[in-house]
């Protein structure tokens, strides 16, 4: 009897590999499902540019706290020195000396200030463009919530998902806004007081208080002698000892006062 011939078909391996590099496919997502993630996503436009705030913005701020630094540092020298001055016998020269020094830094300052305040209306102008964004994006996101809010009213169906994303970025919009609001603002103030700057540096480098307080007891110490022109009489010889000892009205007073002290003592 002849044997019976089976033939068996060769089953060919796929590789490993090969399986798991085949995509899974997953279903594709309603248009109405699409929209509603996308729009329900966190705006970009909420978080504040980091390049401009940590460039343009911050170096204008903190420029302008540093110059102000050196004009306290100013009042302080002279607050110290007008002391040593009261208290010891240092020569009218000697002076002049110092606060000529002290009027080459004054200068610098307001040369600092100059140049700062192109700093300062450059951060303004980012501020006021980044504005301009946020309030954009702002009115768009009200009308949106407010459109959505408008249908729910007359019983239309709206996702809740992205009435609440809606609702969560107007408030961070209004927040942003208010905060680059008062950014301008301060900017604007700061770029005022760098333009004063050069016709009240004297002023707010200068320390006075110390010769408030002499004036005040030299009025006292001759208030009997002159009376009611105590003032009149004080201010003349002030006056006078600024033109011909070319010193400043502080060190007047307090070179007035040395001598008072001196004259009583001897």
């Amino acid at each position: 009897m002849p044997k019976k011939i089976v033939i068996r078909f060769k089953e060919e391996k796929v590789p490993k590999d090969v399986l798991e590099e085949v995509p899974q496919v997953e279903p594709e997502a309603s248009v109405t499902e699409t929209e509603t993630r996308v729009q329900a996503k966190p705006p970009e436009a909420v978080t504040p540019s980091r390049d401009v705030e940590a460039s343009i913005i911050k170096e204008a701020f903190d420029g302008y706290d540093a110059l102000m630094a050196k004009i306290q540092e100013m009042r302080i020298r002279e607050q110290i020195f007008q002391k040593m001055f009261m208290e010891q016998n240092i020569s009218v020269t000697t002076v002049k000396e110092i606060l000529a020094r002290w009027n080459v830094l004054r200068d610098q300052i307001v040369e600092e200030a100059s140049s700062l305040i192109e700093k300062v209306n450059e951060a303004k102008s980012k501020l006021e463009s980044e504005f301009s964004k946020v309030e954009t994006d702002l009115y768009i996101s009200v009308v949106e919530l407010d459109t959505l809010k408008y249908k729910e009213s007359l019983n239309m169906p709206v996702p809740q998902e992205l009435k609440a994303s809606l609702e969560a970025k107007v408030s961070i919009l209004r927040q942003e806004l208010s905060e680059k609001k008062k950014k301008i603002g301060e900017l604007e103030e700061k770029a005022r007081m760098l333009s004063e700057l050069p016709r009240k540096i004297h002023s707010l480098t200068s320390y006075t208080e110390l010769a408030d307080k002499l004036y005040q007891e030299l009025k006292e110490k001759h208030g009997a002698k002159f009376g009611p022109r105590v003032d009149e009489a004080l201010q003349k010889n002030i006056e006078a000892i600024m033109q011909s000892k070319g010193i400043p009205r502080e060190y007047a007073i307090i070179l007035i006062w040395r001598e008072t002290q001196a004259s009583a003592a001897s």
